[in-house]
């Protein structure tokens, strides 16, 4: 098998490992790169990218609970 076509397998098994979520915080990082060759990180597996999205899910959580509850007013006078 070439080198290409060795590429082309480990990169279809990490693409399953991550479809499965199997995938090992820390693993792997998915970078597109545009016609000027500048790289955008697409999707990471990190620690650090795992936790903050848990955050946003967390900070989102509360802001609907937030809307869910009655506000209660208080008189004035």
């Amino acid at each position: 098998m070439s080198d290409y076509g060795k590429r082309l397998e480990e990169s279809f098994k990490q693409a399953l490992e991550i479809a499965q979520g199997t995938a090992k915080p820390g693993t792997y990082r998915i970078t597109q790169y545009d016609d000027d060759g500048n790289p955008t990180v697409i999707a990471d597996f990190s620690d650090e990218f795992l936790a903050q999205i848990d955050a946003e899910i967390a900070a989102e959580r509360e802001q609907e609970e937030k809307a869910k509850s009655p506000s209660i007013e208080q008189p004035t006078g």
